[in-house]
């Protein structure tokens, strides 16, 4: 006779025994032993006591393998080598068998070759991203110093045309006055010679040679002065006029610059204006000239009277000195005017110098200066731009280099699996049940199938009189008759299988259903039930006095009393009643029951 105890577990379906009981091919048979005292006249008792009820099931059935693994290849191939036999017992993570991993290796080599392949295109796209923010900080550098040359050559040209204006204007406004001077100061010297010839001295050969000198500047002075009538003064005032329009063409100028117009009407207009300015100019140097020339001998005369004047022998006749002062000044005089015009022409020189300035920039080099800082400025801009979409490209670049590592990398790692798959391990520890394919065959699904031995079930039936006490889940929901009566399937597994329990063997296991430990306990044979009330007899002063209690769980032999009785009190016991002895060779065994309702004993045989 061979006894298992196992642990209560429960899930649907399944339910652990507490004892699996006498696994041979005959089942087993139950047989209690009475223990009933004789029968006795007087009243029979029994105390309340202290102990634990066990309410159970009794299932019967037969052991199998608590579940087979189906083994399978997760890749496809031919079988290289198999490890195992039919029968064989394995281990958990034992290998089982092999594939041909020659396509698998050649699979992993060439997924890490594109591995390889894809950093290093990651790697090159890391580094173009480097030199394109490097392109993009050449760029603005770049674009920033050539506008920074075209600004500054449009400042110098700016600054340029500005002063040349500005002198220009200057040294035309002091031309003009200078002309106007000079124009005036003719007419004084012409009354300064005329005053001087004037004079009444007392006669003398110096004093008659000085009055004959300056008589000969009177036609000089007097050409001179009508030079600067004739000629002279249309041409000053033709000068104003041009000078006027010069002005007016290099405002319009300006006025279409600070706009933002074309100007190249403005450009013709100065053109024009300037053109004008530059032939009046060469008239007024030419009246200039023309006046300035007579002087020459008016100096000449009054020189040659100061001469007299102050020979050895009049040189200290003090009635010549108002007059030699009168003739100093007017020599003076005269030769101021001559410094006056030479001056005149020169400042007209200088601002035609400058015109000359304001005519290129008005003619074209200030707005190309500008049209330059515009383009300049664009094509830098769109330097900046180019390198900057080529920079702002680089994080989705990296991001498909990365991409393609990655897949590369799922690439090798699948590679490596399906490498790693072509063995194939035991999951867990058991025996080889069937192998389906053969060294060199395709691999067949499943291959293989192991039973799992660590862990075993009792598949059997429970009857109906006992469904009630399982709980709901734990037995198949519908009954099969057997014999003519219905039974429900029931599931026990063992957890704690002996090694000589086999596969294939029967057996009965006890399911503990409910379980009390130090309560208060009556034999069953002690509870009576009159009309559906169950109550005890407890001895009291000699008598039996019927008592109304509370019970609780109880099994074949025993019942909790949840109340009503007192650890210690005597419960009452039915009548013993004649006891039936079996004939020994009758056949299976013999039950006996006695009136002391002890545990029953489990043979099996």
């Amino acid at each position: 006779m061979t006894v298992f105890r196992g642990i209560l577990m429960t899930w649907p379906g399944r339910v652990f025994a507490v004892a699996l009981v006498g696994l041979i091919a005959g089942g087993a048979v139950f047989v209690s032993r009475a223990n009933a005292p004789a029968a006795k006249t007087e009243l029979r008792t029994q105390p309340v006591t202290k102990g634990s009820v066990i309410q159970s099931v009794a299932v019967s059935g037969s052991v199998a393998a608590m579940n087979q693994t189906k083994m399978t290849f997760r890749t496809t191939g031919k079988i290289a080598e198999i490890y195992v036999s039919v029968g064989q017992q394995v281990t958990a993570g034992q290998p089982l068998a092999k594939l041909d991993t020659t396509d698998l290796d050649a699979a992993l080599a060439q997924a890490q070759a594109n591995l390889v392949t894809a950093q290093n295109n990651y790697n090159r796209t890391a580094s173009t991203t480097s030199d394109a923010q490097k392109s993009l900080n050449q760029a603005r550098q770049q674009a920033a110093q050539d506008l920074a040359t075209a600004q500054a050559a449009l400042n110098k040209l700016t600054n340029n045309y500005t002063a040349a204006k500005n002198n220009s204007n200057s040294v035309m406004g002091a031309a003009y006055a200078d002309l106007q001077t000079y124009q005036a100061a003719i007419n004084t010297i012409y009354s300064q010679l005329d005053a001087a010839t004037g004079v009444q001295l007392q006669s003398g050969s110096d004093f008659r040679s000085a009055m004959n000198a300056l008589y000969g500047g009177l036609t000089p002075i007097t050409n001179a002065r009508s030079f600067a009538s004739t000629l002279l003064f249309p041409a000053i005032s033709e000068y104003q006029r041009s000078r006027d329009d010069v002005g007016v063409a290099i405002n319009q100028f300006d006025t279409a610059i600070a706009a933002g117009s074309d100007t190249s009407g403005q450009s013709a207009t100065f053109t024009t204006a300037l053109t004008g300015y530059n032939l009046t100019v060469s008239r007024l140097n030419g009246a200039i000239d023309t006046t300035n020339a007579p002087l020459s001998q008016v100096a000449s005369a009054v020189t040659s009277a100061q001469a007299f004047l102050n020979s050895s022998t009049s040189r200290y006749n003090s009635f010549y000195d108002e007059l030699r002062g009168d003739l100093s000044a007017l020599l003076t005089a005269v030769t101021t005017e001559q410094q006056l015009a030479s001056n005149t022409k020169t400042k007209l020189t200088q601002a035609g110098t400058y015109l000359g300035t304001v005519n290129d920039a008005i003619g074209g080099s200030l707005v190309t200066a500008m049209q330059n800082v515009t383009t300049t400025a664009q094509r830098g801009q769109q330097s900046i731009d180019s390198a900057q979409t080529s920079l702002n490209s680089k994080p989705y670049d990296i991001a498909s280099s990365q991409a393609s590592v990655d897949n590369a990398a799922t690439a090798v790692e699948t590679a490596q699996t399906n490498l790693q798959n072509a063995v194939v391990t035991a999951p867990s520890a058991g025996v080889v049940a069937s192998i389906a394919s053969q060294v060199g065959e395709t691999a067949a699904n499943p291959f293989m199938v192991l039973a799992n031995t660590t862990s075993l079930v009792l598949h059997g039936t429970i009857g109906e009189s006992d469904v009630a006490k399982v709980k709901l889940g734990l037995v198949d929901p519908v009954a099969t008759i057997q014999s003519g009566v219905p039974v429900y399937g029931i599931d026990v597994t063992i957890d704690l299988p002996n090694a000589q329990v086999k596969p294939g063997m029967t057996g009965t296991a006890t399911v503990i259903i409910a379980s009390r430990q130090g309560v208060l306990t009556v034999p069953n044979l002690a509870i009576r039930t009159t009309n559906g009330r169950r109550y005890l007899q407890v001895l009291k002063d000699g008598e039996a006095v019927d008592t109304d209690v509370v019970f609780g769980i109880a099994n074949d032999t025993t019942t909790e009393v949840v109340s009503g009785v007192a650890e210690g009190d005597l419960v009452v016991l039915p009548a013993a009643r004649a006891t039936a002895t079996a004939r020994p060779g009758a056949g299976g065994g013999g039950f006996t029951q006695g009136g002391g309702g002890g545990a029953p004993v489990i043979i099996g045989r």
